[in-house]
């Protein structure tokens, strides 16, 4: 019986590696089919003469100074303070920071940020 007790921890940590590999090629995969369906979006916007944005869902971001940000195509909200926003968007994450920042209204559509704005940054994919 003492056997079983020696391979088994073996026997897991080659599934896990073999799975970290299998897991690692999907997102690859993934990822590349998101960069085609992209590019095909790209393509079909120009020759039915829309933005990319619109179909692709990509983030519309309208500053009005440096108090007041209007953002389009969000998702949801993952961190909030009035240092610190973060807001998830379909193809990326957007981080609003600042002082006395606030979210005066958000629609399906929509969300405003008003505050004093320092500093938009554009991240990763979720």
């Amino acid at each position: 019986m003492t056997w079983q007790n020696s391979t088994k921890p073996e026997h897991d940590r080659n599934r896990k590696k073999e799975n970290s590999g299998l897991y690692k090629q999907l997102k690859e995969q993934e990822k590349r089919e998101k960069q085609e369906r992209l590019s095909f979006l790209e393509v079909l916007s120009e020759s039915i003469c829309l933005p990319p944005d619109v179909l692709a869902g990509a983030p519309i971001v309208t500053m009005h100074g440096r108090n007041a940000v209007y953002i389009e195509n969000h998702k949801k909200i993952t961190e909030y303070s009035e240092e610190h926003i973060l807001i998830q968007t379909k193809s990326c994450k957007l981080a609003i920071e600042g002082k006395r920042l606030k979210i005066d209204y958000f629609t399906k559509e929509e969300l405003k940020i008003s505050g004093l704005i320092r500093r938009i940054s554009y991240g990763e994919e979720a």
